[in-house]
């Protein structure tokens, strides 16, 4: 019999970060396909739970409370607790800290798979070598390599998936209805990105650059983000002199990917948004300062990268170490150029 039918309960512990859980995708369907018969739960925090939620290859989803319910030791023994009786045969892994080789050891998962760093070798079964290949990998091969270890296979050209309920994209389709935007050319944009200046495009070239986009179009710019963005939001709508809608901090992160598959454009930072759109299949252009779209890079049919060669980057610092910011000096003609040309192609 082959050991792999044994499996019949697997615990991903899914990274915590909107992007990376995004980029994981592949490696959950892979995972999926290797174990046809057993039923994934994904452990992950509540900012990442949307995006495996109706997900076929997702039997069931664990959000990790480690500012609540889970906080602490005893928050801990908590979640031991309710992952004991659910008797995972096996534990992945995509998630790199400590605290989940911890988690799943101190919950008796028999089998615990997942990258030997962090200090955490000695609590995996199955500890996989972080070898200088899979570094210099982009993010996606990085997970596809711990179901690689474990005998499943790897795509070519993985593409991330989000499903869409259709009650979901019933309610986009109410709210283009309700707001008159039925039959308008819909330009999405994301000004905000958490992981800190060196990854934000100025809000006034978002202006500008959807301006130039939008002119001589019916059309209507959505812009997006959490409550934390506000401040950049506000920027670009004080700077937009044309018809827009800012949705900062008010719809939930299913809405805005429901939304977001009924762009006609989608304009963004390096950020979370920006691996859901082209996970969506929506023309996304993505705006790269610090770090690296070879590592990072939006994966989907129609998403394009904007940078801007500099000899410091890229470095990915949260803040420019010299002040200049010289990788995010990309003109908004640059972007509206791009997203022009992509238009095109589609």
């Amino acid at each position: 019999m082959d050991a792999r039918n044994k499996i019949k309960k697997i615990l991903v512990r899914a990274p915590n970060w909107i992007g990376d859980a995004v980029m994981a995708l592949p490696a959950v369907e892979s995972l999926k396909a290797l174990y046809k018969g057993a039923e994934i739960t994904v452990l992950t925090k509540g900012r990442a739970v949307p995006v495996f939620q109706n997900n076929p290859s997702v039997g069931g989803i664990i959000e990790y409370d480690d500012k609540g319910s889970h906080k602490g030791l005893k928050g801990r023994l908590k979640l031991r607790g309710e992952i004991k009786e659910r008797a995972f045969d096996i534990a992945v892994l995509f998630q790199n800290a400590f605290d989940a080789a911890f988690i799943a050891f101190i919950s008796g998962v028999p089998v615990r798979a997942g990258y030997a760093r962090d200090f955490r070798t000695k609590l995996l079964t199955r500890p996989i070598p972080v070898t200088e290949e899979i570094k210099k990998a982009h993010q996606v091969f990085y997970y596809l390599n711990i179901v690689k270890a474990l005998g499943g296979g790897v795509p070519k050209r993985p593409v991330p998936k989000i499903y869409l309920s259709e009650d979901e994209r019933a309610w986009a389709e109410s709210f283009i209805k309700d707001n008159g935007l039925k039959g308008a050319f819909l330009v999405g944009a994301a000004p905000g990105a958490s992981y800190g200046p060196a990854k934000r495009w100025p809000p006034e070239r978002f202006a500008e650059a959807l301006t130039k986009i939008i002119k001589d179009r019916d059309a209507v710019a959505l812009v997006f983000g959490a409550s934390e963005d506000k401040e950049a939001s506000l920027e670009v709508t004080r700077n937009l002199k044309i018809k827009y809608i800012d949705l900062t901090g008010k719809i939930s992160l299913r809405s805005f990917m429901a939304i977001a598959s009924r762009l006609e454009l989608f304009i963004t930072n390096d950020s979370g948004p920006m691996h859901i759109g082209a996970a969506l299949g929506t023309p996304t252009i993505a705006i790269f300062g610090s770090t690296d779209p070879l590592l990072t890079g939006p994966l989907g049919p129609h998403a394009r990268v904007v940078q801007k060669k500099t000899e410091c980057s890229p470095c990915f610092e949260r803040e420019c170490r010299f002040g200049h910011y010289n990788c995010l000096s990309i003109s908004a003609a640059e972007a509206a150029r791009a997203a022009d040309g992509l238009l095109k192609e589609i």
